[in-house]
């Protein structure tokens, strides 16, 4: 049996709760790290996992919060990913 873990596990989950929580688009999260928009947002849709250091450099760096923080932030909003 495939073990399959909850959605918010995931880093593009993680990522757009916490740019949501701020209120920031994502292209002023991309401009502010000088990432490809495509990339960002393939990580959102959760069609490409990002790197733990990318997860955790954009949520101390942009959206100015320690990753468990950001980790409990995307377990308790519930949005379309």
């Amino acid at each position: 049996m495939i073990r399959r873990d909850p959605e918010w596990m995931h880093g593009g989950h993680i990522l757009k709760a916490n740019r949501k929580r701020i209120g920031l688009t994502q292209e002023q999260v991309v401009a502010m790290m000088d990432i490809n928009l495509r990339t960002y947002q393939n990580w959102e849709n959760q069609k490409s996992e990002p790197a733990f250091g990318m997860v955790m450099a954009l949520c101390e760096c942009v959206f100015k919060i320690e990753l468990l923080d950001a980790i409990t932030v995307a377990q308790e909003i519930q949005i379309d990913c």
